[in-house]
């Protein structure tokens, strides 16, 4: 859970410092480092969702989201939930594929050096 919280913080300050592109970076990172626990990439994805739920949340709060998720729900005709959903399945599926092809090629190039 700390793990997830951790780099869930850091993906939401480099989302908000760089845009998207910070969760590739932050996976990337994570995924290179000698971790031993299984299910890192998804946990490296749960924290991506919940980076971008936070910074969803904040917007919320300050932000016209409600005025602007209702206008783009009805010009894409799906609910504004489905739209909220898919914008948090975007960073997960990013972070998830970034985290396990970093620690793939890192295992790679560990058994070569072996």
């Amino acid at each position: 859970m700390i793990f997830v919280l951790g780099v869930g913080a850091i993906m939401a300050a480099l989302t908000w410092l760089v845009g998207w592109w910070g969760v590739v970076l932050a996976a990337v990172v994570v995924g290179l480092l000698p971790f031993r626990q299984d299910g890192g990439g998804w946990r490296v994805a749960l924290a991506a969702a919940a980076a971008w739920g936070a910074l969803l949340l904040a917007d919320a709060t300050v932000g016209s989201f409600r005025a602007v998720a209702g206008a783009l729900a009805g010009v894409l005709r799906v609910p504004a939930p489905v739209l909220v959903l898919l914008t948090l399945a975007f960073p997960a599926l990013v972070a998830w594929s970034a985290a396990t092809l970093a620690a793939g090629a890192r295992q790679r190039v560990t058994a070569r050096r072996s």
